[in-house]
């Protein structure tokens, strides 16, 4: 069982149950676990509540200097041995379940309805990567030449180790979307989630380890980018998996090198509504898209273009549904948004709003900001080069363009890539063509650019990333195809 480096003059805990929430948000928690062992980080990281400036917790931080190199090659899993700790930690986190969200909501200001959904979408995931596991499969060719025909098998093989490193918007389900496949595909994994969530990281981690996780699969290390970097050193690392920022993600493709990996950037999302459009289905994607989450989410709703002859109903509707979106405490069942990460992410986007009102748009809804807290936002007239629509703002505000519908039409041509883009409209050739057409990874029709499911590849084109996350899609990413050449057969009689 994994033990936990003590403190000095501090009692080592009984087991990995250490870093339980229940023990209060005044004592230091590990923020390591690594070689099947919980360790204390050189660094106390207070991880204040974005809704009311308390402690919820304190994790210790690791420095670069902790983090060892060149790690020894663990013992293979087993394809049933995989499906099990699967399906143990996918029941797990149920019934854990209301430990992580309540964490989650603490940590970040998300509304613990929402936490709820993203340990249910975090079960979800570990229960579909199980029944993958038989399903990773690989192929045979028939080789013919002059010495005979041999038959070639080629096999998925697990990369030595996978380093991921993850965000602060969804912090629990953007670990289990890393460690599932991992575990699918039997690789170990590193866990490095943003300094800002490690608390919930921390919890997460436990819990899958007291479900049966192997300790020598998983790792976990908190802390700031210079741990990061000191992880990317490491030569066992055969695959990064990073969903963040694109200057970050420079970064840590430089260290990379040619190692492969997964980038997954985020996008100023879209929600096109054509004239034909089902308005109020429209304007209801558009609200849960801009304003799920308080809009930090990297698949959200960050612009909505809109046909110019119903551009006006439809920011009726949207300001209508950004009117039943309630603003409060993250734990009360009552509130659909909490805050944002921070003050200073309320201020950016305060201070873009602000300047696409000076640029000409309207506000019709929302405007408002206290402390950490943005209330849904709606805005008309907004000129399409505004920072508001050229960059991503990860908050609940909705910059409504309103576009000729030819130009509309012509989208795929002056479009600059992304992730995702939701599209309504009851024309099925115009939908078509921009399915086809658009240069992003996903075009979802009749809903909003929000939509995923763990079966269904995801991932960004251009400057929105590479490589596509799901649940067999990441585990193949995670895995470097082994091809072994029989000898040649001799003719029968």
């Amino acid at each position: 069982m994994p033990q936990v480096t003590p403190t000095p003059g501090e009692p080592p805990p009984a087991d990995h149950t250490a870093a339980r929430s229940a023990e209060g948000p005044n004592r230091i928690r590990p923020g390591i676990f690594d070689g099947g062992v919980w360790q204390h980080g050189e660094l106390a990281h207070e991880v204040i509540s974005p809704f009311d400036g308390r402690t919820v917790a304190v994790v210790s931080h690791a420095s670069a200097s902790q983090v060892p190199r060149d790690r020894r090659p663990v013992r293979s899993l087993a394809a049933a041995d995989r499906v099990r700790i699967l399906h143990a930690c996918a029941e797990g986190l149920a019934a854990r379940r209301a430990d992580l969200a309540a964490c989650v909501s603490a940590e970040i200001g998300m509304p613990v309805a929402d936490a709820e959904k993203e340990v249910d979408r975090s079960v979800r995931w570990l229960s579909l990567a199980a029944e993958a596991v038989p399903h990773l499969g690989g192929s045979s060719t028939l080789l013919s030449g002059p010495d005979g025909d041999r038959l070639a098998v080629t096999a998925p093989q697990p990369f030595r180790r996978v380093l991921a490193i993850t965000p602060y918007n969804r912090p629990l389900a953007q670990l289990i979307v890393k460690v599932a496949p991992a575990m699918l595909a039997g690789t170990p994994i590193v866990l490095k989630p943003s300094e800002r969530a490690g608390a919930s990281a921390v919890l997460a981690v436990e819990i899958l380890l007291e479900a049966g996780y192997p300790p020598e699969y998983l790792s976990l290390w908190t802390g700031g980018p210079a741990v990061a970097q000191a992880l990317l050193a490491d030569t066992t690392v055969g695959f990064v998996a990073f969903t963040g920022g694109e200057r970050s993600s420079w970064a840590v493709a430089a260290m990379a090198g040619p190692r492969p990996g997964c980038y997954e950037l985020g996008d100023v999302g879209a929600l096109v509504v054509c004239a034909d459009a089902d308005l109020a289905a429209a304007a209801r994607a558009a609200a849960q898209g801009a304003f799920g989450n308080a809009g930090q989410s990297c698949r959200g709703v960050k612009r909505v273009l809109v046909a110019h002859s119903v551009a006006d109903e439809f920011a009726r509707l949207l300001a209508g549904e950004a009117a039943r979106w309630q603003v409060g405490d993250p734990a009360s069942r009552a509130t659909r948004i909490g805050t944002l990460i921070d003050p200073a992410a309320a201020e950016r986007v305060h201070a873009a709003v602000e300047e696409a009102v000076r640029g000409g748009a309207s506000v019709v809804a929302g405007g408002t900001r206290q402390g950490a807290q943005y209330w849904p936002t709606v805005l008309v007239g907004v000129d399409p080069d505004a920072r508001l629509v050229t960059e991503e703002y990860l908050a609940p505000v909705a910059p409504v363009v309103a576009l000729e519908d030819a130009l509309l039409d012509e989208l795929p041509s002056w479009y600059p890539g992304g992730l995702q883009v939701g599209v309504f409209t009851r024309d099925l050739q115009r939908a078509m063509h921009l399915a086809q057409r658009l240069p992003v990874g996903t075009v979802v029709l009749n809903d909003g650019p929000q939509y995923d499911h763990p079966l269904a590849p995801f991932g960004g084109v251009g400057h929105s990333g590479h490589g596509r996350e799901g649940v067999l899609a990441s585990a193949r990413n995670m895995c470097f195809s082994k091809t072994i050449v029989f000898p040649a057969t001799t003719e029968g009689p």
